[in-house]
């Protein structure tokens, strides 16, 4: 699937119309895997889009019904258990006690499976580190909206 921040924003299309685009993704708060996506409709409501029912593409992310884009009340659920990358997103990143820097981006497996964390290090840009062994900060217990 690649980094999320290349996610955020790609349209979202049932053949060839247009039902909106995601604005954030859900993680499951133990693992970081995407559990789905926050999708904004073009009709002003947020749906949730379980990455189940998604085929993520260079240049969109597919879906064989408009009926996968859950509704508030579905989403529940997910709730329990997610945050939102977008609240993790400067949240800091440890290893063996030692602080890394802060959290920039994810790179996640076409399943979902959190395989880097991007991390900002003091202004002087990014650096990838493998998943394994890592610790996000506090940021990683914030529920999602």
């Amino acid at each position: 699937m690649g980094r999320l921040s290349e996610l955020v924003g790609r349209p979202v299309m049932l053949q060839e119309i247009h039902l909106g685009a995601p604005t954030d993704a859900v993680l499951d708060s133990e693992s970081l895997r995407v559990v789905g996506l926050e999708i904004e409709c073009d009709d002003g409501v947020r749906r949730f889009l379980p990455l189940a029912a998604a085929r993520i593409r260079e240049d969109h992310v597919a879906v064989g019904s408009a009926l996968l884009l859950l509704e508030e009340d579905v989403r529940g659920f997910y709730r329990r258990r997610t945050l939102m990358f977008g609240a993790l997103v400067g949240a800091p990143v440890e290893r063996a006690g030692r602080l890394l820097g802060e959290l920039s981006d994810l790179t996640v497996a076409a399943d979902g499976e959190a395989e880097a964390i991007w991390v900002s290090v003091d202004g002087s840009g990014e650096r990838r580190y493998p998943r394994a062994g890592l610790i996000v900060g506090a940021a990683h217990r914030v529920p999602a909206a």
